[in-house]
């Protein structure tokens, strides 16, 4: 879930001494510094925000962290591989293209950039790949692998194990063979199969390591017959608990208690603002207000028959956390979902969530402890663990706070992603 866009800037803390399975210790002070770039496609958008955050956990831990893009839309501190006029003229021609072998849902990158050639590509030590549609062809990502260097992918999907699609809407097909895809119609009906082969020959070769935000997406990638046979781990993204913590209360007492609500596209099928529609229903409408953050036309929201005030995208961390801290009650009812951005944010505000039990909710909500957990997709459910979260707020909350620092901060995140780096870079 993405709701605004940023990059953090650079301080310095590391873990300590770090003891790996080969039974060495390292110092991070003591060592030369490594370098990893980032790889991701904007410089926006939920998985620029997790690569962000990686990367800045990263440099906490003493590690040189840079980010390179396709093209630079407004951050000042990523790297645009793209930078001249021609060069952008292309870059757009190149994404048209890529649309047009793409069949909807189903992404086919063809065509990409020689960033194997990339100044910070070459001086990395490590090469770590977030959400590189339209930006690295399946042609691109071998010749990163024939580089020699150890390459990490982050799924912030499941479009690397998949014939095409980001989510694949409970089918599983990606467990086997990507045939019949419910997504495609017609002659193309082969394109997912295609596709699937050709991204297992892609990851032939290489020190390839696939991170996965959630164990739900781990276990996925695990089954896959793309990933099956590579090596898998889970490391949660992590959220900046300078930025995102609870501030002091205003004094005043609010007559509703506030639900709040958001996607980067309010529109989006898999982000369930019609369940949450149905949830609504079931409430006093006397007792609660929505707010809403993300991008939609205010046409979606004719059947919300309940007071709600629509914030539109917003742009700071800082106004995000603004919005997390006026709320008593965080609800995503997502019916597909890797490790939410969101959801790290608003406990580390201390703001409970309500979701349904899917996808990688359940690593960081605890059911009745931190938040509330609805069996998928029953909407009368979901009302129940906004009426039940009100009424502990404020046990949730600490507990919410508490889980986000001990699980979710930039240095215990940053911590794990120390080790493998390590580990790798000595493979």
């Amino acid at each position: 879930m993405a709701f605004f866009v940023f990059f953090y800037g650079n301080s310095q803390r590391n873990c300590g001494s770090i003891s790996l399975s080969a039974g060495k210790n390292y110092e991070p002070e003591g060592m030369r510094k490594l370098k990893a770039v980032h790889i991701t496609t904007t410089d926006f958008g939920g998985a620029y925000r997790a690569a962000s955050n990686i990367s800045e956990a990263m440099k906490r831990q003493g590690i040189e962290s840079s980010l390179l893009v396709r093209e630079r839309s407004g951050q000042e501190t990523v790297i645009p591989a793209v930078k001249t006029t021609g060069s952008l003229f292309f870059s757009k021609l190149r994404n048209f293209i890529n649309l047009q072998l793409s069949y909807g849902d189903v992404v086919n990158d063809r065509l990409g950039y020689a960033i194997h050639r990339h100044p910070l590509v070459r001086e990395a030590d490590i090469i770590v790949l977030h959400w590189v549609n339209s930006f690295v062809s399946y042609k691109g990502v071998e010749r990163l692998l024939g580089l020699g260097k150890p390459v990490i992918w982050v799924m912030h999907d499941m479009w690397l194990f998949t014939g095409g699609c980001h989510y694949d809407k409970e089918c599983g097909k990606y467990k086997e063979e990507c045939t019949k895809c419910p997504l495609m119609k017609g002659s193309r009906g082969g394109l997912t199969r295609r596709l699937q082969n050709r991204k297992k020959k892609m990851l032939l070769h290489g020190n390839f390591t696939v991170v996965g935000c959630s164990r739900w997406i781990t276990e996925c990638a695990k089954k896959s017959r793309i990933l099956g046979q590579k090596r898998c781990v889970c490391i949660p993204n992590p959220v900046d608990t300078n930025i995102f913590r609870r501030q002091a209360e205003k004094q005043t007492e609010k007559k509703k208690k506030t639900i709040l609500f958001g996607a980067m596209i309010l529109a989006d099928e898999r982000k369930g603002l019609d369940l949450l529609i149905k949830a609504l229903a079931n409430l006093p409408r006397e007792q609660f207000t929505l707010s809403i953050v993300g991008e939609a036309e205010r046409r979606i929201f004719e059947e919300l028959e309940f007071e709600y005030h629509f914030y539109g995208r917003i742009d700071t961390q800082e106004h995000m956390a603004e919005i997390y801290n006026q709320a008593d009650v965080f609800v995503i009812p997502s019916r597909q979902e890797n490790l939410s951005n969101a959801v790290t944010e608003a406990m580390a505000c201390g703001v409970p969530v309500v979701a349904f039990d899917i996808g990688g909710m359940s690593d960081m909500i605890v059911h009745q402890e931190n938040g509330y957990l609805a069996q998928a997709f029953d909407c009368n459910a979901l009302a129940d663990g906004i009426v039940f979260c009100v009424q502990h707020r404020d046990r949730l909350s600490a507990k919410a706070e508490e889980t986000a620092t001990e699980k979710f901060s930039m240095k215990a995140v940053g911590c794990q992603y120390h080790q493998l780096l390590i580990g790798m870079s000595e493979t």
